[in-house]
């Protein structure tokens, strides 16, 4: 996907339509999540007031293996290394604040299963991932193919429930700006599918067209005395003919005919090299 972002024909616009994916995903994620009206610059500013948030607008934590069943939405959040590590991250901030955490290692998770001990999860993509994040289906995909197995208490990890995978999926489908959203997604998919296939063309007609020039290059070089064609260093078949005058498919149309007369081709190489020019582009198709 990365080269096609830098095609020099298409990538401005799969960039655009994935810009305007990802600009409404990034207003419609934090959406999702509650919050208060407590003014603070940043969830640390909340810290230092201590303005610990009421129970309802905060992620409940898991504290057991119990709190959680299969098919819910977890969000894992590592403090390591963060100077979040010191606080209950959960227990002191809204959700809102807890999902757009910076500085620590945030991913949300699916459910897989359960013991006394332990969870098993797999991670699912987020807008923070990327435009490819389907909202509509959200958690359908799973960035692992074998469950990771956590236990819920270490010195730096938190655990909190989200909610069930249909349950945020309604939050999901009754935000303000899930039907820009959704627009906005099909475009990208639209257009991505478009690129790929303009660009799966192109690569196709390239290689008729050194299919093409490897049929006739011997035949043409042979008759003009002159390398207009020739090889580089990666096998492909270069039109290298020095004199730009032929360039120009009048002109080497006329120079092809000039040869035939003096009899440098027969006639079914002639036609031949005729047809091949046409298909590598070089010369108008044949009425």
């Amino acid at each position: 996907m990365q080269s096609l972002l830098n095609d020099p024909a298409y990538g401005h616009k799969l960039r655009q339509a994935y810009h305007e994916v990802n600009r409404i995903s990034s207003r419609l994620w934090p959406g999702l999540w509650p919050d208060d009206s407590v003014p603070r610059d940043t969830p640390h500013s909340r810290i230092m007031l201590g303005a610990v948030p009421k129970e309802e607008v905060r992620i409940p934590a898991v504290s057991e293996t119990t709190d959680v069943k299969a098919d819910d939405l977890v969000v894992v959040i590592d403090t390591a290394g963060s100077s979040h590590a010191a606080y209950d991250i959960l227990g002191v901030l809204t959700g809102r604040e807890v999902m757009g955490l910076s500085h620590v290692t945030l991913k949300v998770a699916r459910v897989v299963s359960t013991t006394a001990k332990t969870i098993s999860v797999v991670t699912v993509p987020t807008p923070a991932d990327g435009w490819e994040c389907d909202l509509a289906n959200f958690a359908d995909r799973a960035y692992d193919s074998i469950p990771t197995t956590l236990t819920l208490k270490t010195k730096t990890r938190r655990i909190g429930r989200l909610g069930t995978v249909e349950e945020i999926r309604q939050r999901i489908r009754e935000h303000a700006l899930f039907d820009e959203w959704k627009e906005a997604y099909e475009n990208a998919k639209g257009v991505q599918r478009g690129v790929q296939e303009a660009v799966m063309k192109r690569q196709a007609d390239e290689v008729r067209r050194q299919e093409a020039l490897l049929k006739i290059g011997d035949v043409v070089n042979r008759a003009l005395g002159s390398d207009l064609f020739c090889l580089d260093a990666q096998g492909q078949v270069l039109f290298g003919y020095q004199d730009r005058f032929l360039h120009d498919p009048r002109n080497l149309r006329v120079h092809l005919a000039g040869l035939h007369a003096l009899g440098r081709f027969t006639d079914d190489e002639y036609d031949l090299v005729q047809d091949q020019l046409a298909i590598a582009g070089l010369l108008p198709a044949q009425q």
